[in-house]
């Protein structure tokens, strides 16, 4: 599958997620509250700010294209993966599932979304996508405190 470059950012997330999600899959009690706390801290530090990435410039102009059903089925698999994430200590069953989830999630998009409409996107969303992308993974400024006198 080909991706155009202004999409291979979120395609290259894609490949993360699925790492993630196989952890998920093979899950086990003894594990399970270390996995679900690193699931959790990529899950803040990598899949939401993409999922963000995609609910601001991908959905809307997936509705743009009439690809409305595609954008709900985005919208609503990123609700269902955010109720999970938000659990504390979820049972091993349930972490099974984000990953079953989060594999569907990703396998749908790569498949159905970027694989279908990435040559009717609209310039703009494609461009917005990018800079958005980009600005994600700028690292923040250094914030350190002035030398002492």
């Amino acid at each position: 599958m080909k991706r155009i470059a202004e999409l291979r950012d979120l395609s290259d997330d894609h490949h993360t997620a699925l790492v993630l999600a196989q952890r998920c899959r093979e899950a086990s009690a003894s594990g399970a509250a270390e996995l679900w706390q690193r699931v959790r801290e990529a899950f803040r530090l990598e899949l939401e700010p993409h999922f963000q990435i995609e609910d601001r410039h991908l959905l809307p102009a997936l509705e743009a294209i009439g690809e409305s059903d595609r954008a709900r089925r985005i919208r609503d698999d990123h609700a269902a993966l955010r109720e999970i994430a938000a659990n504390d200590a979820p049972a091993v069953g349930e972490i099974s599932r984000f990953g079953d989830l989060l594999a569907s999630h990703v396998r749908f998009e790569e498949r159905e979304v970027f694989e279908r409409t990435q040559h009717r996107l609209p310039r703009a969303a494609l461009d917005a996508i990018a800079a958005a992308c980009r600005a994600m993974r700028t690292p923040a400024p250094s914030r350190e405190a002035p030398p002492a006198r």
